[in-house]
């Protein structure tokens, strides 16, 4: 069976194999982390599932503006609310009728019903040849706008590239002089915040990245102020100067637990690093419950999987090894099955199971079986509980003697 965590991260997500943990005497001292200059995850072991990717980089795009010639023309001619599209539909209905009147007239009559059949497409003919009209209004309009807004944008676009240059010099040269230019070039933008600040977050990340490896946590405090500066001369706000430093933090945390190197010498450089960049315990809940349910599988095997007491009857020979609460019911792990018990039982025999995820951002495990649809199910202690899910998997349920 496949058991895997996957967790975003600012660069790229993460997937890695939860094997039996280590206990923390087989976790080496080497104080060097598992995270590259580049913030990519750095495989220190040769055992292991291992999956790092990296999210494609996304210049600043601005917006552009919607053109009357890509609306279609009878969608033009649909009622829009207002008492001109409901008198324009009331000439066509009014139009439509006439001509089905004259028509009828010219079968029964002869030609004097033709009149009626000219007024109806005079009415059907009136508000095409005015929604014509003033789609020619609008679009006159626009191509005038347009000449104005495409040099707007060419000034926009040109001092975006100047402004990303600026943010990229930082990569080479982080002296007064660059943050000055940065600082200058983020002051000639018109266009709104939220188009070069993503761009702009990234690069700051990537820069405390290469200065974390080349200073290391000991220099946690400088390399904080480095990011604060950087990030008032590019002009983040302070909370996406503080998101920085926290996508800094996690990154560098989860690439830890993906290579199971969460020992005493790391939890110490962990610590550096979370007071340098100014963090408490509160301020990573997520990480402190992923921390405490890797401690938790620390020499746990299949061999020594807990028994506990379940709510529920079961079989002869079968034992609960964990309970776990979901949002609506209870998870039960035996040594021979999966019971959801909710408002509808649902079993699964442990044979059956041959991949479980954990995706930790949604806390959310998916149980894959031979049946079609897998089981989404939202835990409190995700990890832990998918473990326990595997190592039951693992066990071997043969009788006695049987070869």
């Amino acid at each position: 069976m496949t058991y895997y965590v996957e967790k975003k991260l600012p660069l790229g997500p993460i997937r890695f194999g939860v094997s039996t943990r280590k206990g923390l005497d087989a976790i080496d001292d080497d104080p060097t982390l598992s995270t590259g200059p580049n913030g990519e995850f750095v495989v220190r072991r040769d055992d292991g599932f291992f999956l790092g990717d990296t999210t494609r980089v996304v210049e600043p795009v601005l917006p552009h503006a919607r053109s009357i010639s890509q609306t279609p023309f009878f969608s033009s001619l649909k009622p829009d609310g207002t008492p001109r599209g409901y008198g324009f539909l009331a000439l066509i209905l009014f139009g439509a009728l006439f001509i089905l009147l004259g028509l009828g007239v010219v079968a029964r009559k002869g030609p004097q019903g033709w009149i009626e059949v000219i007024l109806g497409v005079i009415c059907i003919a009136i508000p095409i040849v005015m929604t014509a009209q003033r789609r020619k209004q609008i679009r006159d309009q626009e191509e005038r706008e347009r000449a104005e807004r495409e040099e707007l944008e060419r000034r926009n676009r040109e001092l975006l590239t100047w402004y990303a240059k600026a943010l990229n010099y930082l990569h080479t040269d982080r002296g007064d002089a660059a943050f000055d230019a940065l600082r200058g070039e983020r002051k000639t933008l018109t266009v709104p915040y939220e188009i070069w600040a993503p761009s702009a977050r990234r690069t700051i990340l990537e820069i405390g990245f290469d200065e974390l490896a080349k200073r290391g946590v000991a220099e946690s405090n400088a390399i904080a102020e480095l990011l604060c500066k950087a990030g008032d001369a590019a002009g983040l706000t302070p909370e996406d100067v503080a998101g920085v430093k926290h996508d800094l933090y996690t990154t560098v945390f989860w690439h830890l637990l993906a290579g199971d190197r969460l020992g005493k010498t790391q939890e110490c450089q962990l610590l550096a690093l979370r007071e340098g960049l100014g963090y408490t315990g509160d301020d990573l809940q997520l990480e402190a419950l992923a921390a405490a349910q890797f401690r938790d599988l620390r020499d746990i095997t299949s061999e020594t999987l807990p028994h506990t007491q379940c709510a529920i009857r079961l079989g002869f020979q079968e034992h609960c090894i964990h309970q776990a609460p979901l949002d609506a019911g209870t998870l039960h792990i035996t040594n021979r099955r999966l019971i959801i018990d909710n408002k509808r039982r649902t079993e699964v025999l442990l044979p059956k199971v041959f991949e479980v995820e954990v995706n930790v951002d949604d806390t959310v495990v998916t149980v894959k079986t031979d049946q079609k649809k897998p089981l989404h199910l939202r835990l409190g202690y995700p990890i832990f509980t998918a473990a326990m899910i595997e190592l039951a998997a693992g066990l071997d349920e043969r009788p006695k003697g049987f070869a």
